[in-house]
């Protein structure tokens, strides 16, 4: 059953659709009629059973009858930041639509030192704004009750603005050194909100290593595995995932 994020606060039984984008794929893409059922998240973050009751075409509107669903929150108990590099258009798309099917509240994306790509200023609004619509589009596929912000910084020294409780660096040369505990240890503090920083293809350089460590970000090994750029912040949302979700306490 589809689901939509609308912009307003659902405060009565009955809630009018007339954003047009929801409209046009509700009425003209899944031609859903009277009595269909869909679910609606408002900016409250909750999550409403709508039966359609009218739809006119020439309002461009739908009626609905609506009532609060029971369906429990899909939203990890943990915040999670995801910081990457940038990397090619189709990686950073890649990675923004996974990560928010796999539970991050929030996207960074900034410029390092190996990025293989830059944006330059007078497309970085665009960037970010379709980004955004890959990962509301994301987010309402997966049924989640939020909306990842994407936002770009463009020097990795930003990252520090975003710190959460724990803030973390997956550093392929720890790996390499066989750590393998770090993460675990830090993942057994149980920290209300996490930040991890990937780096590009190439990695992160020593220098920037270096300035995150002494900004209070811990280097960490993702197993004894070198992944790519856009198959590590996968694998430690899957992480957090399997510790906070699927462990039995």
């Amino acid at each position: 059953m589809e689901q939509y994020f609308v912009n307003k606060v659902i405060e009565k039984n009955n809630f009018i659709i007339d954003d047009p984008e929801t409209y046009r794929h509700v009425a003209k893409v899944l031609r859903h009629k009277k009595g269909d059922v869909i679910y609606l998240v408002d900016e409250t973050e909750t999550l409403f059973e709508a039966t359609i009751e009218k739809i006119d075409a020439d309002e461009r509107q739908i009626s609905t009858n609506v009532s609060k669903s029971t369906f429990p929150s899909t939203e990890l108990p943990v915040a999670v930041t995801i910081a990457c590099s940038l990397s090619k258009k189709d990686k950073i798309e890649w990675i923004t639509q996974k990560s928010t099917e796999l539970g991050a509240k929030t996207i960074i994306f900034f410029d390092s030192k190996y990025s293989i790509m830059n944006w330059k200023s007078n497309v970085i609004e665009k960037k970010v704004a379709r980004l955004q619509e890959i990962a509301k589009n994301a987010a309402q596929q997966s049924k989640r009750r939020i909306i990842p912000k994407v936002v770009y910084v463009n020097k990795l020294k930003d990252l520090v603005n975003y710190k959460a409780e724990t803030n973390l660096i997956a550093y392929e040369e720890s790996a390499k050194q066989g750590e393998i505990s770090l993460l675990a240890q830090t993942l057994n503090q149980e920290p209300k909100s996490l930040l991890c920083a990937f780096g590009p293809e190439g990695g992160f350089s020593p220098d920037e290593v270096d300035y995150l460590n002494q900004a209070d970000f811990l280097s960490v090994g993702l197993g004894p595995r070198i992944m790519r750029a856009e198959t590590a912040p996968m694998y430690f949302l899957s992480v957090i995932s399997y510790k906070y979700e699927l462990t039995v306490k």
